[in-house]
């Protein structure tokens, strides 16, 4: 089920869909679930007294608890997604006419800045390193990394539109940081690894920029609860480590999250 939800989403965003339709790619998925339906049916009805109910209800608790952890994921989007809300006009805070570098300089302080998608996260940590340190970092290099997985590796041009959205979302930072009157660049790779692909950035930007200091934004509830950290993968963290052990500095900003209500 959850395959054939992921196609249907997803086959006006790709190329592949366009070109193919809809069921000869969706055709297996549904067949497959329908077989899964028939079997678990016949299944609880025969053997509901002898054992049978244990199995439905196991499964209906597994069911329930996977709703539970798409719905707390689907606030915590909605929580990131307030934080761009949040920051209204970009215009009134940012200038299109400011003065920017045509290049970076090797010699200078410099902010090298992990983002993923362009949004209220990413933003609210280029801001806070504006605001944390006024004056002293002039330019930024934004690193983010295209993560290559099973929902993505979909078809020959599945790679090369994970390259393409990886890139116009460090075009979009680096627009914004040339706003804020900072020279800025920006660094891809495209991985299964996530910390590893990141680190690898990393180090190639430290020793391109010797005086670079990496910043991450990090995503601070308002209640933390004991589960969320099973929930979420603390990548931020995992780099930082990383980074630390291999001698360079990196800054968690704090983003702070709001619950609603």
């Amino acid at each position: 089920m959850g395959c054939l939800r992921r196609r249907t989403v997803r086959r006006r965003r790709s190329r592949r869909w366009a070109s193919t339709g809809f069921w000869p790619l969706a055709w297996p998925f549904a067949a497959s679930l329908a077989l899964c339906l028939i079997i678990l049916v016949i299944t609880v009805i025969e053997k509901f007294s002898a054992g049978g109910w244990i199995t439905a209800l196991v499964t209906s608790l597994v069911i329930g608890l996977c709703f539970r952890v798409r719905g707390h994921y689907r606030l915590a989007a909605a929580g990131a997604d307030a934080l761009y809300r949040e920051l209204g006009d970009l215009a009134e805070i940012t200038d299109a006419r400011a003065e920017v570098p045509d290049r970076l300089e090797r010699g200078l302080p410099t902010a090298a800045v992990l983002v993923a998608s362009y949004g209220g996260l990413g933003i609210h940590s280029v801001l806070g390193i504006v605001r944390a340190f006024p004056g002293y970092y002039r330019q930024v290099v934004f690193i983010s990394v295209g993560v290559v997985d099973s929902g993505e590796f979909k078809g020959d041009d599945a790679l090369e539109d994970l390259r393409q959205r990886t890139e116009e979302t460090l075009d979009r930072y680096v627009s914004l940081a040339s706003r804020l009157g900072l020279a800025a660049t920006g660094r891809m790779a495209l991985g299964t690894d996530v910390v590893e692909a990141a680190e690898g950035i990393c180090r190639s930007v430290a020793r391109e920029y010797p005086r670079a200091t990496f910043f991450s934004g990090r995503l601070i509830l308002q209640r933390e609860r004991w589960y969320q950290r099973l929930l979420h993968n603390e990548t931020a963290l995992a780099i930082q480590k990383r980074l630390q052990w291999a001698g360079r500095t990196m800054v968690l900003m704090p983003i702070r999250v709001r619950e609603s209500g």
